[in-house]
């Protein structure tokens, strides 16, 4: 198996695999291998420790975080919504459909990217959708910071001079960000 394994990182060196190929056949390997080790261990001590063990081995695989995974800036290896290093530099969007959303790019990006107008377009893309998902997560919690406000109004253990100040702040409460939307 080890040598299998040896081969297909071989092979993708020289570009033969994409790389979530390659990561799935080293899957099956390891998984075949697990398999072949219990086969020729089949007391049930061993089978209870080895599937846990599988368990594990399926879930590390699984929980392999994609390229959209975007953190908490919202923003990706070119650009971020807030500025943390190495996104210092600021822009707006210019060629998107949406004009001025605010973005920070890397002094790289500045010297690389930003001269191409065709991959600037690109990534003015990716921020128009990045801060749309933004406005989208941030609506959703302004509604539910709303809701809860309320629902705290209505509760029957607070007093009457309470009630009507949750009130007043819950119909006070705008939906910034969902306006935005």
């Amino acid at each position: 198996l080890v040598r299998v394994s040896s081969v297909f990182t071989m092979v993708a060196s020289f570009g033969v695999f994409t790389p979530l190929l390659l990561i799935l056949i080293r899957f099956i390997v390891s998984i075949i291998g697990i398999i072949l080790l219990l086969v020729r261990v089949s007391s049930v001590l061993t089978m209870r420790v080895f599937i846990p063990l599988l368990l594990i081995l399926i879930l590390s695989f699984v929980n392999m975080g994609g390229e959209d995974d975007a953190g908490a800036t919202g923003g990706s290896r070119y650009f971020s919504l807030t500025p943390v290093q190495p996104h210092t530099n600021p822009l707006a969007t210019k060629l998107a459909t949406v004009k001025d959303i605010p973005y920070y790019v890397s002094d790289q990006f500045l010297r690389t990217v930003a001269r191409d107008r065709y991959q600037l377009s690109q990534v003015e893309r990716m921020v128009e959708r990045s801060y749309e998902r933004y406005l989208s997560d941030e609506c959703k919690s302004q509604k539910v910071y709303k809701r809860k406000l309320e629902l705290l109004s209505v509760k029957s253990k607070i007093t009457e001079a309470e009630r009507e100040n949750l009130m007043r702040k819950s119909r006070g409460f705008e939906l910034t960000r969902c306006l935005e939307l």
